[in-house]
């Protein structure tokens, strides 16, 4: 690669992250889309929650089912359009749910162009969502998709990771606490090849909401109907804490 990078994360490409992914992008040198593993069809990257008249409502992206669930990767997964459009259904429902926030007006718009992005690749359609929503908010995080680099592997988890820190030649790898357990099995390797592993432990905000109640823990869009692009970035780094463990 040639360029040395202090701290990487390697996250998987999420539909409408929460905000504490944002955070894990804006912390660190470069931030690496991990496509190329085996796609969980119940997981955030083909669901995520919205908040729709004062409660949690999880909204799925349809796939097509092209291949059997052990064999389809993240980089081949296939949004389906054939029974309906679910971005026309999706924006409805914000656009609906959120024409009476404080920043609709300047938010809605982009907000339409990443929700109606033309794309059949799940992978392709997530990343623009994640990447336009980063410029949006001045992240100047370098930002790579793993299927697209020179780079091929096969192994579990955590030797994947470490393959990934070495390819990028990084000096500290940030990962979600959840993935600690797995972490841990390869702590030695890491520490053989002088490369600490720093943990995000997001503490997540309050902030300002429309409804009565607050709810954490849904996706990105909410914050940036209610702050605009200017304080979201803020908000976002209020519930900062890393930790080498």
């Amino acid at each position: 690669m040639g360029k040395y990078f202090l701290k990487l994360a390697l996250m998987q490409p999420t539909f409408n992250p929460w905000v504490g992914y944002f955070d894990l992008i804006d912390y660190v040198d470069t931030f690496v889309f991990l496509d190329t593993v085996q796609l969980n069809q119940q997981s955030w990257q083909t669901r995520n929650k919205l908040k729709i008249q004062n409660k949690e409502f999880l909204f799925s992206l349809p796939i097509q089912k092209n291949k059997s669930k052990h064999e389809l990767l993240i980089k081949d997964a296939l949004l389906d359009f054939r029974k309906f459009d679910f971005r026309k259904k999706l924006f409805r429902t914000l656009e609906q749910n959120y024409k009476k926030s404080k920043y609709f007006t300047e938010v809605n718009l982009f907000i339409k162009s990443i929700v109606l992005f033309k794309s059949d690749s799940l992978s392709t359609y997530n990343i623009n969502m994640i990447t336009q929503i980063t410029k949006k908010l001045k992240i100047e995080t370098s930002i790579f998709v793993l299927s697209e680099e020179s780079y091929s592997n096969n192994t579990s988890k955590g030797s994947l990771v470490l393959d990934v820190c070495q390819f990028f030649k990084t000096q500290e790898y940030v990962s979600p606490i959840g993935a600690e357990a797995y972490l841990n099995e390869v702590k030695n390797d890491f520490d053989k090849k002088n490369m600490d592993i720093i943990y995000q432990v997001y503490e997540h905000p309050i902030y300002q909401q429309l409804g009565e109640e607050f709810i954490p823990y849904i996706g990105i869009f909410d914050l940036l109907y209610n702050y605009g692009f200017e304080e979201s970035l803020n908000i976002i780094r209020k519930g900062r804490k890393y930790e080498n463990r």
